[in-house]
């Protein structure tokens, strides 16, 4: 990942995808499940920087983070169908699909933090 000073003028560092999800009576574990398969599946692809899974019960938010939102656009389509499949094998489903710039972060140790579960 680039630094910011390595950014072209406008140019922002990292892109993120927000799909929400409605869990409806899901116990709340399962999304811990479906996010390390999408960490496998999404790990290999090129421009992929992280995801983050929050849930509370009934909703679930996932966010993937990306180099560019190009990176990201380029694999729309896979990651569509691949979520298209989870949502269903977990038999939940999609509400919103959201597109971010990342303008402030502040996660340092966050995996530290919180220790090895649910974490890649």
């Amino acid at each position: 990942m680039r630094t910011a000073s390595e950014l072209e003028e406008g140019e922002v560092g990292v892109y993120v995808n927000l799909t929400r999800v409605s869990t409806s009576d899901q116990p709340i574990e399962n999304a811990t499940i479906v996010g390390e398969e999408m960490v496998r599946w999404l790990r290999d692809i090129e421009g992929y920087r992280g995801f983050l899974m929050l849930s509370r019960e009934g909703t679930t938010l996932g966010l993937s983070f990306w180099e560019t939102r190009e990176m990201a656009e380029r694999h729309r389509v896979s990651r569509m169908q691949f979520i298209d499949r989870m949502t269903s094998a977990a038999n939940v489903q999609v509400e919103e699909m959201l597109d971010f710039d990342v303008t402030f972060a502040e996660l340092k140790g966050i995996t530290d933090f919180l220790g090895e579960q649910g974490m890649a």
